[in-house]
Parts: structure tokens; sequence; C-alpha cells
């Protein structure tokens, strides 16, 4: 399996916010890792995904890819990338070198799949680039935004600007899971209808990093999961056809 961990750059050591488990057949014919020992065959690397990013745009038209760790003047992240000719039926080598620091195995925990509380209630999302379109929308007039869900299949987007509130409402979403009733008892919950408040998960969260796992929209997924702990943590996952995970952890703002 490869992992793909992102954390929070601006709070130090700190659990992971993004998730992502890939099958190697996924990507790859041929698959080769010797790890520590017979019971530590992983490999942890830290990286600059920017520089990532940056080398994966030469994978135009690629005929082959072949990934390794290498030793150079610091480790590296070897990418040695065969394509086409322009000029004759040959083929050329690009290679991307990308600087990596190799985690010691006393730090292995801290890159471990977050242990996170059983949600108050878990939702099927709609479609993600409609929910990219609300959320960009919602980002230029408030930094955050409140995720409500409820038991009758609602999802509820909310954000207070200065002059007005604005709500956007999905309906007859699939319920996967609720662990009600919860307590409302607070000012902020806004139950529509014959709806009940305990009925209603909430929790406040950041915009901006709401709308960064959204920019994932074009990629053919299977489900994706909203599961929130009452006022602590939205969970979102996305899962494909081809068993690629993505996990999404955003805690919840309390005041």
């Amino acid at each position: 399996m490869l992992y793909f961990i992102v954390s929070d750059e601006n709070t130090g050591p700190a659990p992971p916010v993004l998730w992502c488990e890939i099958p190697q057949s996924v990507f790859f014919s041929e698959y080769q890792l010797v790890g520590m020992d017979e019971t530590h065959q992983d490999i942890y690397l830290g990286l600059n995904s920017g520089n990532l990013a940056r080398s994966f745009v030469s994978l135009k038209n690629v005929k082959s890819l072949k990934m390794k760790l290498t030793k150079k003047q610091c480790p590296c992240l070897t990418l040695e990338i065969e394509v086409p000719s322009t000029t004759s039926h040959q083929t050329r080598q690009i290679v991307h070198d990308i600087p990596v620091a190799v985690v010691p195995w006393k730090n292995w925990p801290d890159f471990y799949e977050p242990r996170v509380p059983d949600p108050d209630i878990s939702i099927e999302l709609p479609s993600l680039k409609q929910l990219r379109t609300t959320i960009d929308r919602m980002r230029t007039m408030a930094s955050e935004v409140m995720v409500r869900a409820s038991a009758g299949g609602q999802l509820i987007l909310q954000i207070r600007a200065d002059m007005a509130k604005v709500s956007t409402r999905f309906k007859d979403l699939n319920v996967a899971h609720f662990d009600g009733p919860v307590d409302n008892s607070d000012p902020e919950t806004d139950s529509q209808g014959n709806e009940d408040s305990s009925e209603i998960v909430q929790c406040r969260v950041d915009a901006k990093k709401l709308a960064l796992f959204l920019n994932v929209d074009h990629i053919s997924t299977n489900t994706t999961l909203c599961s929130i702990v009452h006022k602590r943590l939205v969970t979102l996952c996305l899962q494909t056809d081809d068993n690629v995970k993505l996990q999404c952890f955003i805690s919840g703002i309390v005041y």
C-alpha cells in the first residue's frame, strides 16, 4: 500500500489532516520494498508536495515511470520518466531528484492513521462539484462555515457575514449512521419546520480547509461520506472503485 499523509504545517508535530491510501497495483506493475527488518516493512519519507507536483507535470504522454529511493548528495525520491522522442522512434529519459527526509522509526507514530471518536452522524455528500461551487462563494463572505447534518437526510452549509446569514440546503441524502439524540441547547441551532433539533449534528470549521478537500471533485468516486462528531470534528472520506481512499480531518472551531 502507498500512503500520502499531510499534517498541519502551522501547528508543528500534529495528527494528520489528510490521509490517502492507494493500492500499489493502481499505479505500479512492479513494486519492491525492503524495510528495516521483517517486522518493519515500511519506509516513511517527508517531502515538499510542491516539488512532487511539479515533477508530475512531465507525465504527459509518458511511456514508463520508475520511482525509487536513492542516495545522492542527500536522500532523494528519484523519478525516472521515459517519454517518446519527438524527432525519432527512440525514447528519451527525464530524471527528477526530489530531496526527502527519511523519518526515523521512533517518529512513525506521528503519521499513523488518526484515531477519531465515533461520529454522531455519517451522511453521503451530494455532488462534490456542486459543493465546491457553494463553498467557494461562501469563502468570499466568511472564513468559517457551519456544517449541519440531520437524521432526516439534510445537509446544511451556513455562514454568518457582517450583514447577513447565508444557508444552502441539500435534501434527501442517504444517512449511513446516526447516533442521536444530541444536545443542541444553544441559540445557533436552527431547526427547520418540524425537524427536531436533537436530530441535527453540527460543527463549525475553517472554510479554506473544507474547500481544499472539495478540489478532488474531478475524481470518479464510489461514495463520499461526511461524518460529524458534534461540535468537535468533521471527517470527509472519499473512496473510489479501485479502492483509493482519501480522508480529511477538520477540527471544529469552538468559541
